[in-house]
This record gives C-alpha cells, structure tokens and sequence, in this order.
C-alpha cells in the first residue's frame, strides 16, 4: 500500500512583519536622519532578519517612501461647501499631523534632502503630492464657486497658511495642541484678507 504524500507547509508569513518594519523605519529615521539610515538598522530594530528585509525592499529609499506613506497622517478629504472653513480643516489636519513622529519625520527628510538632493528630492516629491493636491483643490474649487477672483495666487495663500501652520507647530511657546481650531480660524481669515487686499494692490494671475 502507497503510503500518503504528506506537504510540509512553508513557513507561515509574519502578519505584523510590515508594521514592525514601518515603526522601525519611523523610529531609526528620528534618531539618525538619511546619513544613519540603513536597511541594517531598520532590520535589528524591528527583529527582522536581513533576506527578509531585503525580498521586500530593495533600496533604504524605497522602505522609507513606504513607511512614510503608511504612517504620514495624510489629509482626509475635505469638501466642507466653503473656502474658510475648508482652509481651517486643513490647517487643522496639518497641525495634527506635524505633531506626531512621523509628520516630523517627514519635515526631517525635506530638510535632508537639501543636503542630499539626488537622493532625496524625489521623496518629498512623492510624500508631498497628496497634500499639495488636496490644498489646491481647496482653493481652485473657491474660485470656481465665486469666492475668490479668477486671479488670485493659489500658491501664495497655500504658502501663507501651510507654511504658518508649520512654523505654529516648530516654534509655538503655547505648548503641544494648545487650542489648534481658534489659532486654525485667525490663520485663515488673516491670509483670506491679506490676498485679497494683495489682489486689489497688485493684481496677478492665478498659479
């Protein structure tokens, strides 16, 4: 009689393998920034062995792009039906979001990348996108609905308000999430106000 054919099962795949990775990734990137960045470093921090790590991602570029992606709190679709309360909750997300690890991590990179930018540029172009689309929605979409003038500069009022929520989250003495709505609404109306008074000064086409 023929005995059965018994098949051994593969090992069986590590389920969370990918969480503990994208932690690691966070977590090394914050203390090393790109210079003592590795795969290496990656794989000893979230006790993954190295083929492991290597059949998944080729490149220490690729791993952090991925890692940033799924940790980066990115925007949440907004569509509120009007142009200020649409820019306060952007503002909103953006100043959550810096707040956490990966938000800084990903400022970290921006400003690695100055330093090296055949490494690094394509990152911030690919971490960026999604946040860039949706401020510019925000905006063009207003114009489309009448609340602002076909001409007005879509980069300089995203400029204004992206850019002082940053610098709200980096250099603020009020200490982490210290009322973000109330500071969020100040935010916006001022940069409403100073575009438009801008426009009747200094008229320009819409970029």
């Amino acid at each position: 009689m023929t005995e059965p054919i018994v098949r051994r099962r593969g090992r069986p795949r590590d389920a969370d393998l990918e969480d503990r990775v994208y932690d690691a990734v966070i977590e090394v990137y914050s203390e090393t920034s790109w210079r003592g960045f590795t795969l290496d470093a990656v794989g000893r921090r979230a006790r993954v062995g190295r083929a492991a790590l290597y059949r998944r991602w080729a490149t220490k570029d690729e791993l952090l792009v991925q890692a940033l992606e799924a940790r980066s709190p990115l925007p949440v679709p907004i569509d509120t039906g009007a142009l200020r309360s649409d820019l306060v909750e952007l503002v909103t997300q953006l100043l959550r979001g810096y707040r956490t690890t990966p938000g800084l991590v990903s400022l970290r990179v921006a400003l690695d990348a100055r330093v090296h930018p055949d490494l690094l540029a394509h990152l911030t172009t690919t971490l960026n996108r999604s946040r860039l689309v949706a401020a510019r929605t925000i905006v063009l979409r207003a114009v489309e609905r009448g609340e602002l003038p076909r001409e007005v500069s879509v980069t300089l009022l995203l400029e204004m308000v992206t850019g002082a929520a940053l610098s709200h989250v980096l250099f603020s003495l009020a200490g982490p999430a210290a009322d973000d709505d109330a500071y969020a609404r100040t935010l916006v109306d001022a940069a409403i106000r100073a575009l438009i008074a801008k426009r009747e000064h200094d008229p320009g086409p819409v970029t």
